[in-house]
Order: C-alpha cells, then sequence, then structure tokens
C-alpha cells in the first residue's frame, strides 16, 4: 500500500525533469490544442440551417451544463500508463468556469497531492516530498502534473463530470446523427473536435479531438448518469490517448451539487517546502 501511494504521487506530480521535457516535445499536439478557444460572442445573422442547429444544441448543452455548479465530489482515481497502473482516492471541489481543486489520499487517508487550479494560474501540493509547484495554466504544465495532456475546459468538464462545449467564431461546424444521438463536429484549425449529444437530455456521452488525418488525439467519455433538475451528471469519467496508451478514470462515489461554500485553499508548511515556478 505505501509503494501504491508513493509511487502514484510520483506519477501526478512527474517530478522528473526528463518526463517534463518529454511532454514538450510531443508532437501530438498542435499550436490549435494549445489556444484555449474563445467565445464567439459577436451577434450575427446566420442563415446556414445546419450551423443554426449546432449553435442551438450547443446552447442547450451549456445551458442544462450550467445547472450544476459548486460540486463537491469524492471517489476513486485510476491512471494507467505503459509504466504503471495505480489508483488511489480523490476529493474535488469545482466552480464553474474558473476553479477546480482535488486532493489525493493514500492509506490511512494521509494526503498524497493537494492542488488548486484556475484559468491562469495552478498550486500544486506533493505533500510526500513536501514540493510545492506554481504557474500557468497551460497544456503542458497541466499534462506534466496530471498526465492528462488537455485544456482547462477539459479538466473541468471531467473532474465536474458535465461537459461544456466550447464554440469559438472560427470554428467550421457539421452535424450529422447516429441513433438517438447528435453528433457536433467543430473544426478549428487542422483540429476537429467532436461531441456526441442525447437527443433528448442534451447531455454529452462522448467528446474528442482528431488530427487533420482522422487520428484520435484525446477522447473523453461519460456514464453512470444522474439527474439534477433538466441537467444531467456523470459518476464516471474516462479519458484516452490511444497513441501514448495512456488511460485516465474517475469514479465519483459521493457527489454534492451546488453546495454554498467551496474551500480551494491549497495549505502547506511554509518555510518547510521547496517551491517551484514553472513558466
Amino acid at each position: 500500500m505505501e509503494k501504491l501511494f508513493y509511487t502514484l504521487a510520483v506519477l501526478l506530480l512527474m517530478i522528473a525533469v526528463e518526463s517534463r521535457a518529454q511532454e514538450n516535445q510531443d508532437s501530438t499536439l498542435t499550436p490549435e490544442e494549445n489556444t484555449t478557444i474563445s467565445e464567439d460572442s459577436t451577434q450575427t445573422v446566420e442563415t446556414d440551417p445546419v450551423k443554426l442547429e449546432v449553435s442551438r444544441i450547443v446552447k442547450e448543452v451549456n445551458s442544462r451544463s450550467s445547472e450544476i455548479n459548486n460540486i463537491i465530489s469524492s471517489g476513486e482515481i485510476k491512471i494507467k500508463t505503459p509504466k504503471i497502473d495505480e489508483t488511489g482516492d480523490i476529493e474535488i471541489h469545482v466552480k464553474k468556469k474558473d476553479d477546480l481543486w482535488f486532493k489525493i489520499e493514500g492509506p490511512l487517508g494521509i494526503d498524497a497531492a493537494v492542488a488548486h487550479f484556475n484559468r491562469d494560474r495552478f498550486t500544486f501540493f506533493d505533500d510526500l516530498n513536501d514540493v510545492v509547484t506554481t504557474g500557468s495554466t497551460t497544456i503542458l504544465n497541466i499534462g506534466t502534473l496530471t498526465k492528462i495532456r488537455c485544456t482547462f475546459d477539459d479538466m473541468l468538464n471531467s473532474f465536474s463530470g458535465t461537459v461544456r462545449i466550447s464554440k469559438g467564431k472560427k470554428d467550421e461546424l457539421a452535424m450529422t446523427e447516429e441513433g438517438n444521438q447528435y453528433v457536433l463536429s467543430l473544426k478549428r484549425g487542422t483540429i476537429t473536435r467532436k461531441y456526441w449529444v442525447d437527443k433528448d437530455n442534451y447531455f454529452v456521452y462522448k467528446y474528442a479531438y482528431y488530427s487533420k488525418t482522422g487520428q484520435t488525439l484525446i477522447s473523453f467519455e461519460f456514464s453512470n448518469f444522474s439527474y439534477s433538475g433538466t441537467s444531467t451528471y456523470a459518476r464516471k469519467v474516462e479519458i484516452r490517448r490511444p497513441k501514448q496508451n495512456e488511460y485516465f478514470r474517475l469514479t465519483m462515489e459521493s457527489v454534492n451539487l451546488n453546495q454554498g461554500y467551496l474551500d480551494f485553499k491549497v495549505d502547506y508548511p511554509y518555510g518547510d517546502v521547496k517551491i517551484r515556478n514553472w513558466k
């Protein structure tokens, strides 16, 4: 158990400089993926029926997703890579659209890691090794710390169990249908995002990023759904990076929605830890 606890914490922190360098050299991400998609706030008259329908569906998905906020949940985290296959306990606090906090625990309730990410900055405390890392909330830093190379919005979607679809004004929109699901396609540059949306309740079963050759770069799958009003949240979230043979899973056992107060503080013993600042 101690070995599992220690290994999981080290995996999450990715302390080794070599590991961070490898992430920096990962060619699966393009400039389009490294840019947070800005929201389309311009008021234009759209006449294309497909684009109108995609925009309508996106608006409905986001409206229902927004009904769930201020989330406190707890459960199990699993990380599997070619080098490791481990699990641990996790507690999560989420406030849309800007705050994500989590704590990973090992045996006897001992903290392994505590972190707070907002849209601009993060603080990550490796309790086992007394190391605090701070820096900008970039895809590189997210990937180095959590082994999930994704955007901050992807993290919020995954850790909240709800999906908010970002639609930029430069996105090329398309849509198909598969059974009881709309399949929305939003293409920007060389990257295409696809979302599988339930036709009746407008929640997202799955979404994925694809390269210009159609290769799956990363996918997010949501299951074990529960309802809250007209909204839906998933108690199980799975993330895959097929090329890297990496798998990440969150299984929520306890979920409390729309809480009045959430704590995002990362406590650590000032003066007794090593501080690292990343760009």
